[in-house]
Protein backbone atom coordinates (compact mmCIF):
# COMPACT_ATOMS: atom_id res chain seq x y z
CA UNK A 1 0.00 0.00 0.00
CA UNK A 2 1.27 3.37 -1.05
CA UNK A 3 2.13 5.81 -3.49
CA UNK A 4 2.97 9.22 -4.61
CA UNK A 5 5.34 11.77 -6.29
CA UNK A 6 5.65 16.32 -6.85
CA UNK A 7 6.33 18.41 -9.77
CA UNK A 8 9.52 19.18 -8.88
CA UNK A 9 10.97 18.80 -12.56
CA UNK A 10 13.60 21.86 -12.31
CA UNK A 11 14.93 19.33 -9.80
CA UNK A 12 15.80 16.92 -12.26
CA UNK A 13 18.14 19.60 -14.35
CA UNK A 14 19.76 20.33 -10.72
CA UNK A 15 21.33 17.75 -10.04
CA UNK A 16 23.15 14.95 -12.66
CA UNK A 17 22.98 11.37 -11.61
CA UNK A 18 21.66 8.16 -12.56
CA UNK A 19 18.74 6.17 -10.28
CA UNK A 20 15.00 2.80 -6.96
CA UNK A 21 13.87 4.52 -6.41
CA UNK A 22 12.33 3.33 -6.44
CA UNK A 23 13.70 5.67 -9.78
CA UNK A 24 10.57 4.16 -9.93
CA UNK A 25 11.62 1.24 -12.32
CA UNK A 26 10.48 -2.15 -10.97
CA UNK A 27 14.10 -2.69 -9.36
CA UNK A 28 13.48 -0.03 -7.04
CA UNK A 29 10.89 1.41 -4.58
CA UNK A 30 8.05 3.05 -6.14
CA UNK A 31 7.68 6.76 -5.15
CA UNK A 32 4.93 7.11 -2.27
CA UNK A 33 4.60 2.95 -2.12
CA UNK A 34 5.99 1.34 0.66
CA UNK A 35 8.64 -0.76 0.29
CA UNK A 36 6.24 -3.45 -0.51
CA UNK A 37 7.13 -1.89 -4.38
CA UNK A 38 10.55 -2.03 -3.88
CA UNK A 39 11.64 -5.23 -5.88
CA UNK A 40 15.31 -6.28 -5.90
CA UNK A 41 17.61 -4.53 -3.98
CA UNK A 42 20.81 -2.82 -5.93
CA UNK A 43 23.59 -4.73 -5.69
CA UNK A 44 26.37 -3.86 -3.54
CA UNK A 45 29.38 -2.31 -5.88
CA UNK A 46 32.42 -4.17 -5.88
CA UNK A 47 35.65 -1.68 -4.04
CA UNK A 48 37.96 -0.34 -6.19
CA UNK A 49 40.42 -2.28 -3.95
CA UNK A 50 39.42 -5.82 -4.60
CA UNK A 51 41.69 -7.95 -6.17
CA UNK A 52 41.03 -10.72 -9.03
CA UNK A 53 38.44 -12.49 -7.35
CA UNK A 54 36.46 -8.97 -6.57
CA UNK A 55 34.68 -9.38 -3.24
CA UNK A 56 31.99 -7.25 -2.00
CA UNK A 57 30.87 -5.81 0.97
CA UNK A 58 28.25 -8.13 2.19
CA UNK A 59 25.66 -5.21 4.19
CA UNK A 60 24.12 -2.44 2.45
CA UNK A 61 21.62 -0.05 4.62
CA UNK A 62 20.03 2.46 2.19
CA UNK A 63 18.44 5.32 4.77
CA UNK A 64 15.52 7.52 3.06
CA UNK A 65 13.27 9.60 2.87
CA UNK A 66 9.98 10.94 0.45
CA UNK A 67 7.77 14.51 0.15
CA UNK A 68 4.76 13.51 -1.12
CA UNK A 69 1.83 15.89 -1.74
CA UNK A 70 -0.51 13.03 -0.98
CA UNK A 71 -0.51 9.05 -0.04
CA UNK A 72 -1.77 6.88 -2.97
CA UNK A 73 -1.59 2.56 -2.83
CA UNK A 74 -2.51 0.59 -5.42
CA UNK A 75 -5.31 3.32 -6.34
CA UNK A 76 -6.53 4.11 -3.13
CA UNK A 77 -6.52 7.36 -1.34
CA UNK A 78 -5.12 6.69 2.29
CA UNK A 79 -3.53 9.99 3.39
CA UNK A 80 -4.73 13.21 1.36
CA UNK A 81 -2.23 15.55 2.95
CA UNK A 82 0.82 15.92 2.21
CA UNK A 83 3.48 13.53 3.88
CA UNK A 84 7.35 12.74 4.75
CA UNK A 85 7.84 9.28 4.25
CA UNK A 86 11.18 8.13 5.78
CA UNK A 87 12.52 4.75 5.50
CA UNK A 88 15.63 2.44 6.26
CA UNK A 89 16.79 -0.83 4.46
CA UNK A 90 19.66 -3.50 5.40
CA UNK A 91 20.37 -5.84 2.89
CA UNK A 92 22.92 -8.60 3.26
CA UNK A 93 24.49 -10.78 0.57
CA UNK A 94 24.51 -14.41 0.84
CA UNK A 95 27.01 -15.52 -2.08
CA UNK A 96 27.55 -19.26 -0.53
CA UNK A 97 23.55 -19.61 -1.59
CA UNK A 98 24.25 -18.93 -5.18
CA UNK A 99 23.87 -22.23 -7.21
CA UNK A 100 22.92 -23.41 -10.68
CA UNK A 101 20.78 -20.57 -12.45
CA UNK A 102 20.46 -18.57 -9.22
CA UNK A 103 23.36 -15.96 -8.25
CA UNK A 104 22.81 -12.90 -6.00
CA UNK A 105 21.04 -14.03 -3.15
CA UNK A 106 20.54 -11.54 -0.11
CA UNK A 107 18.57 -11.19 2.59
CA UNK A 108 17.00 -7.90 3.55
CA UNK A 109 15.11 -6.26 6.28
CA UNK A 110 13.88 -2.85 7.05
CA UNK A 111 10.90 0.10 7.78
CA UNK A 112 8.71 2.23 5.96
CA UNK A 113 6.63 5.33 7.70
CA UNK A 114 3.99 7.82 6.22
CA UNK A 115 3.99 10.83 8.94
CA UNK A 116 1.52 13.45 7.65
CA UNK A 117 2.87 17.17 7.72
CA UNK A 118 -0.13 19.31 6.98
CA UNK A 119 -1.63 21.11 9.61
CA UNK A 120 -4.29 17.97 11.62
CA UNK A 121 -8.13 18.72 10.98
CA UNK A 122 -10.12 20.85 13.39
CA UNK A 123 -10.66 19.15 17.11
CA UNK A 124 -7.76 16.88 16.52
CA UNK A 125 -4.64 17.08 18.80
CA UNK A 126 -1.56 18.26 16.78
CA UNK A 127 0.54 17.10 19.33
CA UNK A 128 -0.85 13.56 19.67
CA UNK A 129 0.50 10.45 17.38
CA UNK A 130 -2.38 10.93 14.94
CA UNK A 131 0.33 12.13 11.98
CA UNK A 132 2.14 8.83 12.53
CA UNK A 133 -0.59 7.01 9.53
CA UNK A 134 1.66 4.12 9.05
CA UNK A 135 4.77 2.25 10.64
CA UNK A 136 5.45 -1.35 8.86
CA UNK A 137 8.40 -2.95 9.11
CA UNK A 138 9.05 -6.22 6.41
CA UNK A 139 11.82 -8.93 5.45
CA UNK A 140 12.40 -11.17 3.04
CA UNK A 141 15.29 -12.10 0.01
CA UNK A 142 15.94 -11.35 -3.30
CA UNK A 143 17.97 -13.47 -5.55
CA UNK A 144 18.91 -13.27 -9.98
CA UNK A 145 17.23 -16.18 -11.83
CA UNK A 146 18.98 -17.01 -14.61
CA UNK A 147 20.73 -13.40 -16.69
CA UNK A 148 17.68 -11.97 -16.90
CA UNK A 149 14.82 -12.71 -13.80
CA UNK A 150 14.91 -11.08 -10.57
CA UNK A 151 12.70 -12.28 -8.42
CA UNK A 152 11.93 -10.34 -4.63
CA UNK A 153 9.51 -12.07 -1.83
CA UNK A 154 8.74 -10.12 1.03
CA UNK A 155 6.83 -10.58 4.49
CA UNK A 156 4.98 -7.03 5.66
CA UNK A 157 3.48 -5.96 8.92
CA UNK A 158 1.40 -2.90 8.25
CA UNK A 159 0.81 -0.77 11.89
CA UNK A 160 0.04 2.43 13.18
CA UNK A 161 1.11 4.14 16.08
CA UNK A 162 -1.87 6.91 15.60
CA UNK A 163 -4.42 3.69 15.74
CA UNK A 164 -5.80 5.04 11.78
CA UNK A 165 -6.14 1.30 11.03
CA UNK A 166 -5.61 -2.25 12.54
CA UNK A 167 -2.80 -4.52 11.83
CA UNK A 168 -2.31 -6.94 9.40
CA UNK A 169 0.45 -8.50 7.24
CA UNK A 170 1.10 -8.94 3.24
CA UNK A 171 2.90 -12.03 1.34
CA UNK A 172 4.32 -9.92 -1.56
CA UNK A 173 6.34 -11.82 -4.66
CA UNK A 174 7.62 -9.53 -7.38
CA UNK A 175 9.66 -10.77 -10.70
CA UNK A 176 11.14 -8.94 -12.80
CA UNK A 177 12.52 -9.27 -16.81
CA UNK A 178 15.58 -7.18 -17.87
CA UNK A 179 14.64 -6.48 -21.04
CA UNK A 180 18.06 -4.68 -22.32
CA UNK A 181 19.66 -7.17 -24.28
CA UNK A 182 16.69 -7.00 -26.80
CA UNK A 183 17.49 -3.48 -27.68
CA UNK A 184 20.94 -4.56 -29.14
CA UNK A 185 24.07 -2.42 -29.27
CA UNK A 186 22.12 0.43 -30.65
CA UNK A 187 19.01 1.31 -28.47
CA UNK A 188 16.80 3.77 -29.41
CA UNK A 189 17.81 5.88 -25.82
CA UNK A 190 20.90 5.50 -23.82
CA UNK A 191 20.27 2.35 -21.58
CA UNK A 192 16.75 1.95 -22.60
CA UNK A 193 14.83 -0.90 -21.06
CA UNK A 194 10.90 -1.95 -20.84
CA UNK A 195 11.44 -3.41 -17.34
CA UNK A 196 8.38 -5.72 -17.70
CA UNK A 197 7.44 -6.78 -14.14
CA UNK A 198 4.42 -8.82 -11.95
CA UNK A 199 3.89 -7.92 -8.62
CA UNK A 200 1.61 -9.56 -6.45
CA UNK A 201 -0.21 -9.01 -2.87
CA UNK A 202 -1.77 -12.05 -0.93
CA UNK A 203 -2.90 -10.09 2.28
CA UNK A 204 -2.85 -11.39 5.53
CA UNK A 205 -5.24 -11.86 8.94
CA UNK A 206 -6.70 -8.58 7.48
CA UNK A 207 -8.99 -7.43 9.79
CA UNK A 208 -13.04 -7.00 9.31
CA UNK A 209 -13.01 -8.21 5.77
CA UNK A 210 -11.65 -11.37 3.31
CA UNK A 211 -8.20 -11.17 2.80
CA UNK A 212 -7.51 -10.09 -0.88
CA UNK A 213 -4.87 -11.04 -3.78
CA UNK A 214 -3.63 -7.75 -5.45
CA UNK A 215 -1.84 -8.03 -9.08
CA UNK A 216 0.00 -4.93 -10.34
CA UNK A 217 1.52 -5.69 -14.20
CA UNK A 218 3.48 -3.54 -15.49
CA UNK A 219 6.64 -2.04 -17.93
CA UNK A 220 8.42 0.74 -17.17
CA UNK A 221 10.31 2.27 -20.37
CA UNK A 222 13.40 3.73 -18.74
CA UNK A 223 16.50 5.64 -19.95
CA UNK A 224 19.36 8.08 -18.85
CA UNK A 225 20.21 11.31 -20.36
CA UNK A 226 23.68 12.71 -19.94
CA UNK A 227 23.82 16.64 -18.17
CA UNK A 228 27.83 17.51 -19.09
CA UNK A 229 29.68 14.46 -16.93
CA UNK A 230 26.73 13.13 -15.31
CA UNK A 231 23.54 11.81 -16.44
CA UNK A 232 19.78 11.76 -14.71
CA UNK A 233 17.43 8.47 -15.06
CA UNK A 234 14.13 8.94 -16.72
CA UNK A 235 11.68 6.50 -15.82
CA UNK A 236 7.72 6.32 -17.14
CA UNK A 237 6.01 3.73 -15.37
CA UNK A 238 2.37 1.97 -17.21
CA UNK A 239 0.66 -0.06 -14.78
CA UNK A 240 -2.78 -1.62 -13.63
CA UNK A 241 -3.84 -2.50 -10.16
CA UNK A 242 -5.95 -5.54 -10.14
CA UNK A 243 -7.58 -7.72 -7.75
CA UNK A 244 -10.29 -10.89 -6.51
CA UNK A 245 -12.00 -8.29 -3.82
CA UNK A 246 -9.57 -5.39 -3.22
CA UNK A 247 -11.48 -2.83 -4.69
CA UNK A 248 -14.82 -2.73 -3.09
CA UNK A 249 -17.98 -0.50 -5.24
CA UNK A 250 -19.37 2.88 -4.36
CA UNK A 251 -22.43 0.86 -4.19
CA UNK A 252 -21.59 -2.17 -3.21
CA UNK A 253 -19.92 -5.40 -4.82
CA UNK A 254 -16.42 -5.42 -5.33
CA UNK A 255 -14.23 -4.91 -9.05
CA UNK A 256 -11.16 -6.78 -10.09
CA UNK A 257 -10.09 -3.73 -11.79
CA UNK A 258 -8.69 -0.60 -9.65
CA UNK A 259 -6.66 2.25 -11.57
CA UNK A 260 -4.35 2.75 -14.45
CA UNK A 261 -1.17 4.73 -13.30
CA UNK A 262 1.61 6.59 -15.03
CA UNK A 263 3.54 9.63 -15.25
CA UNK A 264 7.42 10.28 -14.68
CA UNK A 265 10.13 10.04 -12.48
CA UNK A 266 13.67 11.17 -12.42
CA UNK A 267 16.45 10.46 -10.38
CA UNK A 268 20.41 10.96 -10.27
CA UNK A 269 23.59 11.45 -8.13
CA UNK A 270 24.61 14.72 -7.91
CA UNK A 271 27.88 14.35 -6.62
CA UNK A 272 29.17 10.75 -8.07
CA UNK A 273 32.27 11.28 -6.79
CA UNK A 274 32.68 12.68 -3.43
CA UNK A 275 29.47 11.68 -2.32
CA UNK A 276 28.50 8.38 -4.34
CA UNK A 277 25.98 7.10 -2.05
CA UNK A 278 23.64 9.92 -2.59
CA UNK A 279 20.40 9.43 -4.99
CA UNK A 280 18.23 12.43 -5.35
CA UNK A 281 14.97 11.93 -6.90
CA UNK A 282 11.52 13.57 -8.28
CA UNK A 283 8.74 13.25 -10.02
CA UNK A 284 5.04 13.65 -11.28
CA UNK A 285 2.39 10.80 -10.81
CA UNK A 286 -0.96 10.36 -12.93
CA UNK A 287 -3.51 7.75 -10.90
CA UNK A 288 -6.66 6.61 -13.40
CA UNK A 289 -9.15 4.65 -11.19
CA UNK A 290 -12.21 2.82 -11.93
CA UNK A 291 -14.95 5.57 -11.31
CA UNK A 292 -16.63 2.54 -9.97
CA UNK A 293 -14.48 1.86 -7.36
CA UNK A 294 -14.81 3.87 -3.38
CA UNK A 295 -11.21 5.22 -4.08
CA UNK A 296 -10.98 8.23 -2.59
CA UNK A 297 -10.37 9.45 -6.22
CA UNK A 298 -13.01 11.71 -8.49
CA UNK A 299 -11.83 10.90 -12.06
CA UNK A 300 -7.94 11.67 -11.96
CA UNK A 301 -5.07 12.78 -9.51
CA UNK A 302 -1.98 14.09 -9.73
CA UNK A 303 0.38 13.46 -7.03
CA UNK A 304 3.82 14.78 -6.86
CA UNK A 305 7.32 13.85 -5.03
CA UNK A 306 10.48 14.79 -4.01
CA UNK A 307 13.40 12.02 -2.34
CA UNK A 308 16.81 11.94 -1.35
CA UNK A 309 18.49 8.19 -0.40
CA UNK A 310 21.73 7.82 1.08
CA UNK A 311 23.06 4.11 0.42
CA UNK A 312 26.42 2.67 2.03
Amino acid sequence: MRQILLPALTLAAAFPTTAEAQENSPEKMEQGESPAAGGVPEKPEASEDADADTTVDRLTLTLGATLVTSYISRGLVFAAEASVQPSARLSVAAPELDTGPVSDVSFHVGTWNNIKIEPTPEGVDPDDFNRFYEDDVYAGIAFQLGEDWSVSATYYRYGSISGAFASYNDFELIVTYDDTKLWGNNPPLKNFKLSPSLRSVQEGSRPNRRDALYLQPSITPSFDVDLGATSVHVAVPLMLGLSDHYYDGREGGTYTFGYFRTGVQFSGKPAPDTLPGLTLSAGADLWIPNTKVASGIDGHHFVGSIGISWTH
